[in-house]
């Protein structure tokens, strides 16, 4: 193995477990029965989350992941009910997803909503401008002109961006009226929060 591909293995082992710091966090004795999570299968560039879904999966927690329907329109969500391994990549941008099952609005109803919600970055700016794949599907479904904003709705899920440390502080992001802020990631040198 490269030294480069090494350093990119040991930085996602490291975001992976950061992640996982969080959850015990949240539910230190890791029984995760009538818990839920919304992770992401990784693209290439983004942190891959597989090990902390599995895991997850592993002690009785539910795991709902992102499903792109069409062009221009609000994610719809699954339930991951096995090891990420079993997913296979499909649709236009080849990403592994569950069947859809849920709307935005479904899955962030009252009975559904989950406790803790990881979305996938390429980068954050100040104030937590997050830069994605440029497909504008996190802005349409969770964005404050969105189906179901993420911020001030009074949900309670706790919200977590997912990035490599060398990916926080890009300058040249800013916030426009319709997209996704976070207010802090998950990285491979632990959680960042955004001021």
């Amino acid at each position: 193995m490269t030294e480069a591909k090494s350093s990119v293995v040991e930085g996602e082992f490291a975001v992976a477990e950061s992640a996982w710091q969080i959850i015990e966090s949240l539910w230190p004795n890791l029984d995760l029965t009538g818990h839920s999570v919304l992770a992401y299968a990784a693209l290439a560039g983004e942190p891959d989350l597989d090990p902390v879904i599995d895991r997850f999966l592993a002690r009785g927690g539910t795991v709902y992941l992102p499903v792109v329907t069409t062009v221009g329109h609000a994610l719809m969500f699954g339930t991951v009910t096995e090891s990420m391994a079993t997913l296979h990549a499909r649709g236009r941008w080849r990403i592994r997803e569950p069947s859809p099952v849920l709307t935005a609005a479904d899955l962030m109803s009252a009975e559904v909503a989950p406790d803790l919600v990881f979305v996938p970055a390429l980068g954050f700016g100040p104030g937590g401008a997050r830069l994605g794949n440029g497909g504008g599907f996190y802005d349409r479904t969770f964005g404050p002109r969105g189906e179901v904003p993420l911020s001030g709705r009074g949900h309670a899920s706790v919200v977590y961006g997912v990035c490599f440390s060398t990916e926080i502080g890009l300058p040249e992001l800013t916030v426009e009226p319709w997209d996704l802020q976070i207010t802090r990631a998950v990285t491979d040198h632990g959680v960042h929060s955004f001021d």
